[in-house]
């Protein structure tokens, strides 16, 4: 076997791996392999405290159920997790402590997932910043 071809075994796509391991069994510290490089979206994000208070500008997005785009006060937006706010029609309140920060990674790129949340992960990157990546930029590094 070339050395390519075993060092691609040892990688499985999330995809693969989210239909076979349910997502609370993806560890904190799994190492993933960045497949498809991404670029934050969002330079200033949207930090939010429980009980801040949110205006929602978009409720539902097709491509990445569970999240809602808010508002805060402060006039910086970002993409929230639903179960992470109380809707109150086009408003919102904060029900846990949350950034909405996103991390650029490049192709080939080792990171560590913290968390996950709805079809995206908290990783750590190669230079300690942490930050949101799509979940399907990531193949997970089999342990």
């Amino acid at each position: 076997m070339a050395r390519g071809e075993k060092m691609a075994s040892q990688f499985k796509s999330a995809e693969t791996l989210l239909l076979t391991v349910p997502l609370q069994q993806i560890e904190a510290g799994t190492m993933a392999l960045v497949v498809t490089g991404y670029e934050t979206q969002y330079p200033d994000p949207l930090a939010m405290e429980p009980g801040d208070q949110l205006k929602i500008l978009k409720r539902r997005d097709d491509q990445w159920p569970g999240w809602v785009f808010c508002e805060s006060q402060s006039g910086k937006q970002g993409w929230v997790p639903e179960n992470g706010i109380k809707i109150d029609a086009d408003n919102a309140v904060a029900q846990q402590s949350y950034v909405a920060r996103e991390v650029s990674v490049m192709e080939g790129e080792i990171v560590r997932i913290e968390k996950l949340e709805s079809g995206w992960a908290w990783v750590t990157n190669m230079t300690n910043e942490t930050g949101w990546v799509p979940l399907k930029n990531l193949k997970i590094v089999e342990q």
